[in-house]
């Protein structure tokens, strides 16, 4: 098995790629993960049993000259591992696997993994970056052997953008929680952090515009003028500056915080009061998951794709409308003065998130490959 990726690092696809090349018994299976880029804060989360493979110079800190760079070492490496199957996540990545391999008698089986919704990620006809891996993807993804989709929706969409990919599509869904991640959510906080206050309302993803970001500033100011509370936003991105000038604007001084990246967030989801989710689009959403995981209750707009294929509204978290703060405001004050709701939300997010276990994930991929070797 050769898993390739861009790197292990920097968010939930490249965790879902770490999670299963993890999952997988090393009496079984003979495992190798090659990355474009070094220096991935999950490199050291990956096990012994498998082998780490840099492929692309140090000096590269472009994710698209990263992939480019890693082509020929990729082609080089396949040809010297023969493995039976090469499974890639991200689509960039499964572009540049479909270049760099060379197959002998149907060997190595190609198993692409999209991620992320096709319609928002790639099919932009301005952006000449993501226009070159949309054409080659939809070339791609025909021949391979298999391709899995994460999301029910992620499937559809790639489907209506490529329908001749229907008949090697399968849906697995992300592994959002691992045996590790009960013990790190107990774990203290950052020291640098301070105290936790109280009511408290965290988020985590890029800073980025798909995250909705601006829309849950604008839900919490609300929020924040009936409860008192405090937002911790976790991660780091191209809208950090933005984002600070919005609080700034909304008069909301200390009662935000942005946190940047921290290597377990888990200890900062299981001290929310309550958990937000506000992206745009998702593939999966492996943070709601993972927060459920971790014992927060989870609110989290219906967007295409994932959020709905894990909460059942009501029941084992709350959905609200994309790019809608009024609702969103309403849904985080109802769980922040509703306790009875929020611990219901908690005890049956504990038991949804162990629906997406890895060992549960990584018995299907270990499926999927079997079948295909």
């Amino acid at each position: 098995m050769l898993f390739f990726t861009n790197r292990l690092g920097g968010g939930g696809a490249e965790m879902q790629a770490l999670r299963v090349a993890n999952a997988l018994d090393p009496t079984e299976f003979t495992v190798d993960v090659a990355v474009c880029r070094a220096g991935g804060e999950y490199e050291r989360l990956l096990v012994p049993t498998a082998t780490l493979h840099h492929l692309a110079p140090r000096r590269i800190r472009s994710s698209t000259l990263g992939l480019l760079a890693a082509t020929l070492p990729l082609r080089r490496l396949v040809q010297r591992l023969e493995p039976h199957i090469v499974c890639s996540f991200m689509d960039a990545a499964n572009a540049v696997a479909a270049l760099a391999v060379r197959r002998s008698g149907g060997y190595p089986r190609m198993v692409p993994c999209v991620q992320n919704p096709l319609s928002q990620e790639l099919n932009d006809p301005r952006h000449p970056v993501k226009r070159a891996v949309f054409a080659a993807v939809r070339r791609a993804y025909p021949r391979a052997d298999a391709i899995v989709a994460l999301a029910h929706g992620v499937a559809a969409d790639l489907v209506r953008h490529i329908p001749d990919a229907a008949p090697r599509v399968t849906v697995i869904h992300n592994a959002g929680v691992d045996d590790q991640l009960p013990a790190r959510a107990k774990e203290a906080i950052d020291a640098d952090v301070g105290p936790v206050p109280r009511p408290l309302v965290v988020a985590c993803g890029r800073l980025a515009p798909q995250k909705g970001y601006p829309d849950l500033l604008d839900a919490f100011a609300s929020v924040q003028r009936d409860t008192g509370a405090t937002l911790w936003i976790l991660g780091d991105g191209p809208d950090r500056q933005s984002l600070e000038a919005q609080v700034g604007r909304l008069h909301l001084g200390d009662a935000v915080r942005f946190l940047g990246f921290r290597k377990n967030p888990y200890a900062f989801m299981s001290r929310a009061d309550v958990f937000v989710l506000s992206s745009l689009y998702e593939g999966f959403g492996n943070v709601v998951v993972e927060a459920m995981a971790a014992g927060a209750p989870v609110v989290a707009t219906d967007c295409p794709h994932g959020p709905g294929e894990i909460i059942t509204d009501g029941e084992n978290g709350l959905l609200v409308p994309v790019s809608d703060p009024q609702r969103m405001a309403f849904a985080i004050r109802r769980v922040l003065q509703d306790r009875d709701l929020a611990a219901r939300l908690v005890e049956r997010g504990r038991r949804r998130a162990e629906d997406f276990h890895v060992n549960k994930i990584g018995a299907e991929y270990a499926a999927l490959f079997r079948r295909l070797a």
